[in-house]
This record gives C-alpha cells, structure tokens and sequence, in this order.
C-alpha cells in the first residue's frame, strides 16, 4: 500500500468531492453526533439546537449514497430538529 492515497472523485448533486473530502466531512459528522449526544446527556438544550443544525449541515453535504462509518449518525439523523 502507498503511503499517498488514491485521490478519486465522486459525484455529489453536481459537484465533483474526492473521496479524502468525502472522509473528512464524514469524520465531521461523527464528531458533531457524539458532541451533540454529550450536550443531549448534559441537558444543554441550546448546545443540542446549535450542534442538531450543525450535523443536518454536514449531512446534507455528503449527500444520500452509502458511506463507510456514517450508518450509526444518519441513524440519530431522525432525533434532530430539522427546522
């Protein structure tokens, strides 16, 4: 295996991410799930909104297909407000 990796592109609703922005945002994502769920286990309502926009933001840029590792955040995806 080559220590530089193989910088493919994907198509997203009509632009053009690598597969290293496509782990990077998904990296993204899971950082904001597990903050939001310790602001969710602290009771911060204002945190837990802030965190909830945040993710949808995140989400809806990596967009619908399948992606490694993001099964269990798309699966807290329905507990955020989505207003």
């Amino acid at each position: 295996m080559s220590a530089i990796s193989e910088c493919r592109t994907i198509g997203l609703q009509g632009d053009e991410r690598s597969s290293d922005e496509l782990d990077e945002l998904v990296a993204l994502a899971r950082m904001i799930a597990f903050a939001k769920g310790a602001a969710e286990d602290i009771d911060l309502a204002g945190a837990m909104h802030c965190l909830g926009m945040a993710l949808n933001e995140v989400l809806r840029e990596i967009g619908d297909g399948p992606h490694d590792g993001l099964a269990d955040v798309i699966a807290t995806k329905g507990s955020i407000c989505l207003n």
